[in-house]
């Protein structure tokens, strides 16, 4: 008696298990992601975006700031400060971003903005 109970013990526990990995199974072979936006971005092609910022004058300060100000309101791979003439002085204010899926234009032009720079405009690459 004590045999056939433990029999029937294990072969409740087993169709269980056989069960759990079907259902495993199939969740992982129609797995969809629960966040579409965050898959789409990492999947996305990197693209590069000049951004231009009037009113940028120095690559210790400000470009720092230009930069902390975009990083903040996209999701982004780099953000470059393009070649300068001189060392110490911005006379090209162009900051090269590289982002995946969009770019928070209307986000990050009032973010700057507001941060008291002139002017920014954008050109794709």
């Amino acid at each position: 008696m004590r045999f056939a109970i433990i029999l029937s013990s294990l072969l409740a526990f087993a169709g269980c298990n056989t069960e759990r990995n079907r259902v495993d199974s199939l969740i992982d072979a129609f797995a969809v992601s629960t966040d579409p936006v965050a898959d789409s971005a990492e999947t996305a092609a990197v693209k590069t975006v000049a951004v231009t910022v009037t009113g940028m004058m120095c690559p210790h300060g400000c470009f720092p700031e230009v930069q902390k100000l975009i990083a903040s309101s996209n999701e982004t791979e780099s953000i470059e400060l393009t070649p300068q003439e001189e060392k110490d002085t911005i006379n090209n204010p162009v900051v090269l971003v590289k982002y995946r899926g969009e770019l928070n234009k209307e986000a990050t032009t009032k973010a700057i903005l507001e941060a008291g720079f002139e002017n920014v405009e954008y050109a794709d690459q």
